[in-house]
């Protein structure tokens, strides 16, 4: 692990222990990483835009999968977009989101992302489909996943012009295998 991804887990780790930043889990302009704990998936995300900074602060939650699964086989993706790009991630079959990583350019006042997936061997994922567009430009996204349901990919696109980026979700029905 090099010096710098150390530091930033560690700061990342000591920020959500103190409950800073009002209860954010990022902070404007800095990097983060936050994963759920072993067996967890991601559950919400809520982000709310700042104009000056051109950035966005971020909260999540995480809990149990449905059905009793403990998604604990995951894996790291690499950065999934590039600067003032789309994005659309998505996690292989049976795989659900269960954290995610990301830091910001002042340069380009933009986000790069990576991604937590894991999976349950004994679960499948289903009856899969993308989410409308969840914010619009500079303003509040408040997402949760819906009961019975799981989290496996994520797309946005950015504007240059509001240096922001809207994003959508790819949900599925996570169920036993028969």
């Amino acid at each position: 692990m090099t010096t710098a991804v150390a530091l930033m887990t560690t700061l990342t780790v000591a920020l959500l222990a103190a409950g800073a930043n009002g209860g954010y889990h990022t902070d404007w302009d800095q990097p983060f990483l936050y994963a759920c704990h072993q067996g967890e998936i991601l559950k919400s995300l809520y982000s709310v835009h700042n104009n000056h900074k051109e950035d966005r602060r971020w909260k999540f939650s995480c809990g149990a999968a449905p059905g009793g699964a403990s998604p604990q086989t995951c894996y790291w993706t690499g950065y999934e977009n590039y600067w003032d790009e789309p994005m659309s991630f998505q996690c292989p079959s049976d795989y659900v989101l269960a954290g995610l990583q990301s830091y910001h350019s002042n340069k380009r006042e933009d986000r790069r992302f990576r991604f937590k997936c894991c999976k349950d061997s004994g679960f499948r994922t289903y009856s899969c489909g993308m989410t409308s567009y969840i914010n619009d430009w500079d303003k509040v996204l408040d997402y949760k996943v819906p009961n019975g349901h799981v989290l496996t990919g994520v797309s946005s696109y950015h504007s240059n012009h509001r240096e922001d980026r809207r994003y959508k979700f790819m949900i599925c029905i996570y169920g036993k295998l028969d």
